[in-house]
């Protein structure tokens, strides 16, 4: 198998992990979110199970996008695979990047932040999911643009 056919399967992939963020993102994009509401997902069990879900689901694409689709396409377009700052600074010169390469730390800091960090106060918690929100939808952009500049500059269908 060659590595545009590689590409071809991990965009695949990570566009199925994409649609299970969007679901979650769809009904999570529409709440009012703040301490109290974070406070109520105590007497709410299923809305906090698909607050588990929008954050297990956002660390996923994230993780995906840049440990397995990046590398195959840093790979794809000829550049050697380094680190993942590296990777992420040859995207950003190709225009995929919605955030400059640098600020990409901070949004694996914040997907660490919802998955591993088990984080007490409300009103922190409620301001660290709002950013997840929000950056979802530039995740989502980042994906369209690997994918344009694949069809565009790699033949990949």
């Amino acid at each position: 198998m060659n590595i545009r056919e590689i590409l071809v399967q991990k965009i695949a992939r990570c566009q199925k992990i994409r649609n299970e963020l969007e679901f979650s993102h769809s009904w999570i994009s529409k709440e009012s979110i703040n301490g109290d509401w974070i406070n109520g997902l105590e007497d709410d069990l299923l809305k906090k199970e698909r607050v588990s879900a929008f954050c297990s689901r956002f660390g996923k694409l994230q993780d995906y996008f840049s440990d397995k689709l990046l590398k195959t396409w840093v790979e794809a377009v000829g550049e050697n695979v380094g680190t993942a700052i590296e990777n992420f600074s040859v995207a950003e010169r190709a225009g995929i990047l919605t955030i400059r390469s640098e600020e990409i730390l901070g949004l694996r800091k914040l997907r660490n932040d919802l998955i591993h960090e088990y984080i007490e106060d409300q009103d922190l918690f409620a301001e660290k999911l709002n950013e997840a929100v929000e950056s979802a939808e530039g995740l989502f952009k980042m994906l369209d643009n690997l994918v344009l500049y694949s069809h565009k500059h790699l033949g990949v269908d």
